[in-house]
């Protein structure tokens, strides 16, 4: 459904969004604000609309929940819309197609897909309407409803398509179905320069980012006594040392690979604990069958512990405070803020070369990027091993991120990328 603003409706139905307070003097001791705050003002008064398919879960949803409020705090009006679907196999098909865009399907979209992709774009646009003419720039994320270009009349505004995936090794299928509709972008943002598509729009590469005042992320926002429960609600030792992956459940995110390594390491480390945790989405199908999968490939192990997790940023804090080493051994990534979330609170992070990972650590210095599960086996030995390196690879771990992954940084690049296509 369409708020709406009076009697004028407004593609913008995440509005508790828009009355988040966002301060950006409150980053100063991070970034240059004056350069942020010039940047703005040229572009005061600038209309903007993202388009994504969830409002919560996932890493782009906590990306807008922080750059609308952001953009809105500097005099540039930014709206965010979720259309409603409510038929579950239009995710299905997405899920298809973003697996294909990172290369992990090798199969083709059927004729029922493919029109079923369409049909329900159709649906969406006809119920916008004229609308998202009212919008200087349209910032379409991911592929879900990159088909709403189709609304796009006489070359009105500046479409923008934002990938927060792995497209480096894209599916043929999937690409020649989106091809003609990413063509009618005026330009297109990457996470890394390796993910630009052939023949992309004036493509652009900005890294993602998460916020460092967000409870999520602030590490003074949980005491203690709040990581004890957090670790004790999942049924293990806060007193021994937890071996944590949090994220999505998803068959690309390497889960699999933490239980190995779990398995492997027990023998000489009898006290160590493995957690695995982290929520689903709406526009995720796999959620469920994988994360039963991962609880079986552990099922009668003690001092375990697979568990989904509800959006609770508090909490969330608190496990990966109470975690000893962190990993993200993913096999396909667009970034995997997961990484820049712990460093941040000052853990030591093992990483698998893929996607974004590796650019959110320095290698030996805040974790370690590891190609073989052999490799991850023995650093996570070392870091068991040495606490005094795990200390000193966190606290440099957290001002690496602070240096280059944060909400103003990632504001100022989405600033400087506007000013340069108006």
């Amino acid at each position: 459904m369409l708020e709406r603003k009076g009697d004028e409706k407004t593609l913008n139905n995440t509005l508790d969004v828009q009355k988040k307070n966002f301060r950006l003097e409150d980053y100063s001791k991070w970034v240059d604000t004056d350069e942020i705050r010039e940047n703005a003002l040229k572009l005061k008064g600038l209309r903007i609309l993202n388009v994504n398919s969830v409002a919560r879960g996932g890493g782009v949803s906590a990306i807008l929940s922080k750059l609308v409020p952001a953009f809105n705090s500097l005099g540039i009006t930014a709206h965010w819309y979720v259309p409603e679907v409510e038929d579950a196999s239009f995710f299905s098909v997405t899920k298809k197609q973003h697996n294909m865009f990172q290369g992990q399907e090798t199969g083709k979209l059927t004729m029922e897909e493919k029109k079923l992709y369409r049909d329900v774009q159709e649906r969406i646009i006809e119920e916008i309407g004229n609308r998202i003419r009212d919008y200087d720039v349209i910032i379409i994320h991911d592929t879900q409803f990159l088909g709403l270009v189709d609304a796009r009349i006489d070359g009105s505004g500046i479409w923008i398509y934002r990938c927060h995936i792995d497209t480096s090794n894209p599916n043929r299928d999937v690409l020649d179905f989106f091809k003609g509709m990413i063509d009618r972008f005026d330009a297109a943002v990457y996470h890394r320069r390796e993910f630009v598509l052939p023949d992309s729009p004036r493509p652009f590469v900005i890294p993602p980012s998460i916020d460092p005042l967000e409870e999520k992320n602030d590490p003074d926002a949980v005491n203690g006594e709040m990581i004890r429960e957090a670790i004790e609600s999942f049924g293990l030792n806060p007193k021994r040392p937890v071996l944590l992956q949090v994220g999505r459940f998803d068959p690309a995110k390497g889960y699999e690979r933490v239980c190995e390594l779990f398995k492997q390491l027990k023998p000489d480390y009898s006290d160590i604990q493995l957690l695995l945790t982290g929520a689903g989405a709406k526009d995720d199908p796999q959620f469920e069958p994988y994360l039963e999968k991962i609880r079986k490939l552990v099922e009668g192990i003690p001092n375990t512990a697979v568990e989904a997790m509800p959006f609770d940023v508090l909490k969330l804090n608190a496990v990966q405070q109470g975690a000893t080493v962190v990993y993200a051994l993913s096999t396909r990534e667009g970034f995997g803020l997961v990484v820049s979330e712990a460093s941040i609170k000052e853990k030591p992070v093992i990483v698998s070369d893929a996607g974004g990972l590796p650019e959110q650590v320095v290698d030996g210095r805040t974790g370690f990027v590891v190609s073989t599960l052999k490799e991850a086996v023995e650093k996570t030995a070392l870091l068991l091993d040495n606490p005094r390196l795990r200390d000193e690879m966190g606290r440099e771990g957290r001002k690496y991120i602070l240096s280059r992954f944060i909400t103003p940084i990632h504001l100022n690049n989405y600033l400087k990328m506007l000013g340069k296509l108006l």
